[in-house]
This record gives C-alpha cells, structure tokens and sequence, in this order.
C-alpha cells in the first residue's frame, strides 16, 4: 500500500510541479494579499482536487469524460472564470491601482481568497481526467480499499504542498514585487498567462 502511495505521491509532485491556473492564482493573490491571502487560496486549491478525486472514486469524473455535454459546461464554465480573473488583473495593470505601494493591498476576506482557488481547481475538466485515468493505474482488485482514499488525499496534500511553498516564496519578495511599476508588470504579466490558460482550455 505504501509503494503504491509514494509512486502516486511522485507522479502528483511532476503534475503539480507543471505551470497551470493553480499556480498563477496562487502567486496572485500572494504578491497582491500577501501569504495568508495565497495559502487561503491553495488550501481552495486542493478542496478542489479532494472534490474531483471523491468524484472520480464516485464515477462521476468517469461520467464527465464520457459525455460531451457535461464536459463542455465545466470547460466553457472554466474558461469564462479564468478569462474573469486574467481581465480584471489586466485592468488593474492598465490602471494601476494595485502598485501605489509595497504593502500588501486592502485585506482579502479569507473567503474570497479561499474561492478563487477552489473554483480555479473545481472547474478545471482537467484535473478530472487526470484524477480518473491515474487513480485505476494504482489500484488493483487486492488494494486495501482504504487505497483509493489515501492516494486521493495524497494529491491534495502534495498540491496544497506546492503551492504553499509558491505562496510563502512569493509573498516574501512581495514587496519588491508591489512597486508601483514593477506591480503593474506583474499585473499584467499574470493576466496575459490567466488568459492564455483559459484560451488553452478553450482549445483543447
């Protein structure tokens, strides 16, 4: 049981380590709220992978895969927030209102911050794919039924891992980061990659 938990828990590390909208709302919201606002948001995060890793255990991800209909509402769903998120940081760079100084900006509500990574992750059909079709690979017919469970919660435990690590990282060079010109390249820089993950979900 503990080979098959660490080969996943390796396999979830390459994953995670892999650049996606995680990562960049993470490092946004920890440069723009500080790391309280970016851990908030990776805890959202991995709520999601422990919701698309029941729903695989569930069949649900399986269902998702199989029909076109409900795979392209959670796309089209995650394209359209993503697009949200890359917009409203693109107008911030244009306007400048996040960079007029190096503290961090007004207090998210752990909520917000919370929401922004759940529902990065929730509406990402990605993840769900990735969680159906890897899960089966390490469970057999004699795994202990508590296996499914535990490689579940190794993915959440190993996301929540990295983009803990990315939110203490970045949050302590946030206030280089939140000078007013130096923000509003990074405002910029983060909306053009929300963007361009949401025109590569659109495409795929």
């Amino acid at each position: 049981m503990w080979t098959s938990i660490l080969a996943f828990g390796g396999v979830a590390l390459l994953a995670t380590l892999v650049p996606g909208p995680d990562t960049a709302v993470v490092i946004k919201n920890s440069i723009g709220g500080g790391r309280r606002s970016g851990l908030l948001t990776a805890l959202g995060c991995s709520t999601g992978q422990l919701l698309w890793g029941t729903a695989s255990l569930a069949g649900i991800s399986a269902l998702l895969a199989s029909s076109v209909v409900a795979f392209a509402i959670v796309k089209w769903a995650g394209v359209a927030y993503l697009c949200f998120l890359g917009s409203r940081a693109l107008l911030s760079a244009v306007r400048g209102t996040a960079g007029e100084t190096t503290a961090p900006g007004p207090r998210r509500s752990p909520r917000s911050s919370y929401r922004e990574g759940l529902l990065t992750n929730a509406l990402n059909p990605k993840t769900a794919l990735f969680m159906s079709s890897l899960l089966p690979q390490f469970v057999t017919a004699d795994s202990s039924p508590w296996l499914p469970i535990a490689l579940v919660a190794t993915t959440a435990v190993v996301s929540f891992g990295c983009m803990a690590a990315y939110s203490t990282g970045f949050a302590t060079i946030g206030h280089v980061l939140r000078r007013p010109r130096v923000r509003r390249t990074v405002d910029g820089v983060t909306g053009t990659v929300l963007l361009g993950f949401g025109a590569r979900l659109a495409i795929d």
